[in-house]
């Protein structure tokens, strides 16, 4: 008998591998310049791509669909085998031709090749770089064996060839999308007003999209939330083509894959604000239920002058960790601050005391809710300016405040039958920074309150009219406003911009 030569492994790699759960970080960059090894040679076998790489590839759907298997590697040359021998193969891929990290790739040995299909290769590439369709290079490392009926012998050689260059097949995301509903009574020629955000980068790149909009009840009849998305393409045709819904007709679930073949309206069931978040790179949406109550956001920082720096701690809530305010408790996601900024300094959002991730920043001119999120950056030179944050249409802005702020008080305090002292003692709040003033440990009962300055009643803030309270959030009016009432007994976090007006009047239970 003749005897048995090992054979030699094998690598394919790919180029620039990614994780797969990190989609964003791994969009379109120029090929890196390596020099393609299509065939190598050890110990008399030659190893070389297969015919299918001859170029590069770029998989479509009917490649997909029709899968065709394809010749990936295959040997051109082999030393004399044993009779009935033959040369398998097993592929791997890896982003870079060290193969520090690399994926197996199904394929198929005969004849002294391997083939693999379109579809293996295309989930592959995804695994390896996300689901944006650019080109990408690959490495290929295939592991060779000699089979001898049931005998298989791996060769203990690798060897590397690519790379190659392999567009996937990536799903259609516009750069536009719509609301489309009840919201604005289905008409298709009515959707100016309902456009999702986005940060205007790749939308491959950045494949998330945000509305955040007020599902109202109709004077008459019952609330009905039903809605859809609409693309830019099927807007612009004023054609109901090409919407996309999900697969279940009236689905109330929060979130959900998107279709656009026989798509479904999704339904929101209670009125109140809504969050609608797209990723179209997933073709998935999710819905928060925002009701008519604004969430508390808190800033921290250097930017604001006189408050301690970047202090994130739940004990530092009211001074170093301040809440935005807001003109009114709508869940319209739009805060503000009036304060003394020093120039040249930042400032990030968290949405929970004493944790950093996720939190509110900044990032390519829109605000951005992640993990390690960029500072926002204040004021480029020191003065007083509002800070207006819109987390529906994701902008902040810096505007000069041109307001007297040469008024100063000597004392701020709470009074009135909600407070320890009823109407005949204040219960003091803090000065924090210049006009800022707050307490995060005022006991209240059931009754009525008013804020004042200086103990006296020469400058008070109440609340606009008795019927609109608009607690915790609101803005106070000066001009012998209302009294505010408290409905619940508790500890309350209290603040007041004595600037503008704004108050906060919260338990402090409800602080995230």
């Amino acid at each position: 008998m003749k005897p048995k030569i090992y054979l030699l492994t094998t690598l394919l790699a790919l180029v620039g591998f990614g994780s797969c759960d990190d989609v964003y970080d791994h969009m379109a960059a120029p090929p890196q310049a390596y020099e393609q090894e299509d065939a190598q040679s050890v110990e008399g076998f030659t190893i070389a791509l297969g015919s299918g790489f001859g170029s590069a590839i770029v998989l479509t759907g009917e490649a997909l669909e029709e899968n065709t298997p394809f010749e990936a590697v295959k040997a051109t040359a082999t030393p004399q085998l044993a009779e009935g021998a033959t040369v398998t193969f097993k592929l791997e891929l890896s982003s870079t031709d060290d193969f520090e990290q690399a994926l197996e790739l199904p394929s198929m040995s005969g004849k002294n090749t391997a083939t693999i299909t379109p579809a293996d290769l295309d989930e592959a590439v995804k695994s390896l770089y996300g689901k944006a369709p650019y080109a990408r290079e690959l490495f290929i490392r295939v592991k060779y064996y000699i089979t001898d009926g049931a005998s298989s012998v791996m060769m203990p050689t690798p060897v590397i060839l690519g790379p190659v260059t392999v567009t996937p097949v990536g799903p259609v995301i516009e750069e536009e999308y719509y609301l489309i509903g009840n919201i604005n009574e289905w008409n298709i020629e009515d959707l100016d007003n309902y456009k999702f955000n986005h940060s205007g980068k790749d939308v491959y790149e950045d494949p998330i999209f945000t509305i955040l909009v007020e599902m109202k009840q109709p004077e008459s009849g019952d609330f009905n939330g039903y809605f859809k998305i609409v693309p830019k393409s099927s807007k612009e045709a004023a054609s109901w083509d090409g919407l996309l819904g999900n697969p279940v007709d009236g689905n109330t679930e929060l979130e959900g894959d998107l279709i656009i073949e026989n798509s479904q309206a999704m339904r929101v069931m209670e009125p109140g604000w809504v969050r609608i978040t797209l990723n179209m790179i997933e073709y998935t949406y999710t819905i928060q239920l925002l009701g008519y109550t604004k969430d508390v956001v808190y800033m921290t920082g250097n930017a604001i002058t006189g408050l301690p720096e970047w202090n994130n701690e739940i004990g530092a809530i009211g001074n170093g960790l301040q809440i935005l305010f807001a003109d009114n408790s709508s869940a319209d996601s739009k805060y503000t601050f009036t304060a003394h900024f020093t120039g040249g300094r930042e400032q990030k959002f968290p949405i929970k005391a004493g944790v950093w991730d996720p939190c509110w920043g900044y990032r390519d001119g829109a605000l951005v809710l992640e993990n390690n999120s960029p500072n926002l950056p204040g004021p480029a030179t020191d003065g007083y300016y509002t800070l207006k944050l819109d987390l529906g249409t994701l902008t902040a802005e810096y505007i000069p405040y041109t307001g007297d702020v040469s008024v100063t008080y000597n004392s701020m305090g709470v009074i009135g039958t909600a407070t320890a002292g009823g109407w005949d003692t204040d219960t003091d709040l803090t000065q924090v920074a210049e006009h800022i003033w707050t307490s995060n440990a005022i006991e209240l009962m059931p009754g009525l309150l008013k804020i004042r300055a200086n103990d006296a009643w020469d400058v008070s803030w109440g609340a606009t009219s008795e019927d609109n309270q608009s607690l915790p959030f609101g803005t106070g009016t000066t001009n012998n406003g209302a009294n505010i009432a408290i409905e619940t007994a508790g500890t309350y976090y209290i603040a007041l911009n004595d600037l503008t007006g704004h108050y906060i009047i919260i338990p402090t239970s409800e602080l995230p």
